[in-house]
């Protein structure tokens, strides 16, 4: 019966009427024995039709429910996949790995391989690709990856132990200069669904869309952390988790005319006449007690220009430079500060040239969460039990945001109520306060709003034990 007519409709193909079947069996018979005769009542021949009519009726619905399973949004798990490698796209991610970006200093020249183990007294990570000591003695971050499945918190200078052994005569040490990223879940159905769908509509190269489809298809990728911005005549592509020469690879060959791409600046908003002076920056800084920075292009107190300063972290977008900058003139405008830590630069050979990409690994925006609550009502519930109810679902939300966009106070409370609506109604909540500190400092909204907008190339993240729960 294959070659049955498909008839279609806005919502896709339609099914055979029991009666056109009825009608393609009589045609067929009559062909094979003229003068048949299929309507006698309680015949064998009329009752052999009327069951193949029944039978076709369930073979013309399975025709049709597999046209329409043709795409991603509708295929079975088996033509997903093939879909996906019809695309060219990775399949359905399992759990990925925390990875940190780390810093090697050593001697100029030695070759750290791929598979060098180092540890922050906790987890290990494994390098992932070989890496090579320049002259400058001190390497450019590089990716390495837990040795294990998981999910947690790398905070910024922990991982400084080698846990790899070396050569007597060498020594070498290592630190992560910004935080690492914690691993994602494994893809659900929807979420590879998704991406093979996106995969499916990409368009050409250069196109956002594309890059974002190229990026979020490498491994420990995580959708949330990849953003493509416009930033003037420019492109500046933030994406984490990676490993770093694998994101910079598929930039390379999805992002179009490379001249355009960017990383982000620093920029200063003030400087203060103080001992010590303290600098303010725009977009969050990243830096720790102890990092070298310089300051360039200031107007005002220029004599600041080109000199490197030891900085205090005052928080994510103040430090102070440990020297006095009373009577060096009033600050009145400019100013960029280096390094910018979210910034990368990863070359690329495609023999016989190289090109240099650069791209914005976002930084992270460590959160806590303080839900206090009380009821008009008697209470019999216990702060244990509500943040049994309410903690998961508040970490979902948290880091589930995408990098640059806000942490929203309507929708934590929403969350809240939703996850104890069936333990207590909700209509009986008679107050609920949200604190939420970031970067270890109590954080309000943005003013007339209920919103914490955070920084535009940094991304939430919550620890497990990052909510707390308070009764009234």
């Amino acid at each position: 019966m294959s070659d049955l007519p498909v008839s279609y409709n806005a919502s896709g193909p339609i099914p055979l009427t029991a009666n056109e079947l009825r009608d393609k069996i009589v045609s067929l018979a009559t062909a094979q024995s003229p003068g048949i005769t299929t309507d006698l009542p309680g015949s064998l021949v009329e009752d052999i039709v009327s069951t193949n009519v029944g039978a076709l009726l369930v073979c013309d619905q399975a025709r049709v429910d597999l046209i329409n399973s043709v795409g991603p949004l509708t295929a079975n798990v088996f033509m997903l996949n093939t879909l996906a490698e019809q695309y060219g796209i990775a399949s359905q991610k399992t759990e990925g790995l925390t990875t940190v970006p780390v810093v090697f200093t050593g001697p100029a020249g030695f070759a750290i391989p791929q598979g060098f183990l180092v540890s922050d007294g906790t987890y290990q990570y494994s390098l992932l690709d070989t890496t090579i000591i320049p002259s400058s003695g001190t390497t450019s971050p590089t990716t390495c990856a837990a040795t294990i499945t998981g999910s947690w918190a790398v905070p910024e200078n922990t991982v400084n132990n080698i846990a790899t052994s070396l050569p007597s005569d060498i020594v070498i040490t290592c630190t992560n200069p910004t935080a690492g990223v914690p691993s994602g879940s494994a893809e659900t159905i929807a979420e590879f669904r998704s991406r093979v769908w996106e995969s499916g509509m990409s368009t050409v190269q250069g196109y956002p869309g594309f890059i974002r489809q190229k990026l979020t298809d490498l491994e420990n990728v995580q959708a949330r952390l990849v953003s493509v911005v416009a930033d003037s005549d420019g492109w500046i592509i933030m994406c984490g988790g990676g490993d770093i020469f694998s994101m910079a690879g598929a930039i390379y060959k999805s992002a179009g005319d490379i001249s355009r791409l960017k990383g982000t600046t620093l920029g200063v908003t003030g400087i203060t006449n103080a001992s010590p002076g303290v600098v303010t920056t725009d977009i969050t800084h990243g830096f720790s007690d102890g990092q070298v920075a310089v300051i360039n292009d200031v107007t005002g107190m220029t004599g600041i220009n080109g000199t490197p300063f030891t900085i205090t972290v005052i928080n994510s977008h103040s430090f102070s430079i440990g020297v006095s900058t009373i009577g060096s003139g009033a600050w009145s405008g400019g100013g960029v500060v280096t390094p910018n830590l979210r910034n990368n630069a990863v070359t690329i050979n495609d023999w016989p040239d190289n090109y240099i990409i650069p791209f914005v690994q976002p930084l992270q925006q460590r959160v806590t969460v303080r839900l206090e609550w009380a009821t008009e009502s008697v209470n019999y519930l216990t702060d244990a039990t509500v943040a049994s109810l309410v903690t998961a679902p508040v970490i979902s939300y948290i880091n589930g945001i995408y990098a640059g966009n806000p942490l929203n106070i309507n929708s934590i409370k929403d969350v809240f109520l939703q996850s104890i609506n069936e333990t207590i109604n909700m209509s009986l909540i008679s107050s609920l306060n949200v604190v939420v500190t970031v970067n270890g400092v109590i954080t309000g909204v943005d003013e007339n709003t209920n919103i914490i907008s955070g920084d535009r190339y940094s991304y939430w993240f919550i620890s497990d034990d990052g909510v707390t729960v308070a009764g009234g």
